[in-house]
């Protein structure tokens, strides 16, 4: 717990220059290449949860995050146990019927996928393959 917190402080003292860019969880791009550059505002860790908070009010909650680099040229998370990555549907009011949300969990070596998002399917698992072909969190050019 105590190394999440200092990883939490250590990435807050680099603000604002950390690495931004269009961001992947587990492989799935959030949004259309080159459409949705993410830039990391806050940074805070709650028992075993790093919470990395984004411009236009969104969130990513990382569960037991492991392999950790973000800096001025890396944004990287190699594993977590779970993450849940919140946001205000484009161009809506700021309102709780607006907050949509995509939830990743490990279960049994494979990650459990499941969103309320419109244009995205529910749930499910995602390939086999996920879990050891990416990272958990990756910003990338």
């Amino acid at each position: 717990m105590a190394d999440i917190e200092q990883v939490a402080k250590n990435i807050s003292l680099m603000l604002p220059h950390v690495k931004s860019g269009p961001m992947r969880l587990w492989g799935q791009p959030l949004g259309r290449t080159g459409e949705d550059a993410h830039f990391l505002i806050g940074c805070e860790a709650i028992r075993d949860c790093l919470r990395l908070r984004f411009t236009d009010d969104e969130m990513l909650a990382v569960w037991n995050p492991t392999e950790i680099e973000i800096n001025a040229k890396r944004f990287r998370i190699g594993c977590a146990t779970a993450m849940r990555f919140t946001y205000y549907f484009w161009d809506r009011p700021r309102l709780p019927e607006n907050i949509f949300y995509r939830d990743y969990a490990i279960h049994d070596g494979l990650i459990v996928f499941r969103t309320n998002e419109i244009i995205v399917p529910g749930s499910g698992w995602l390939p086999e393959s996920t879990i050891v072909s990416f990272a958990a969190v990756e910003i990338t050019d």
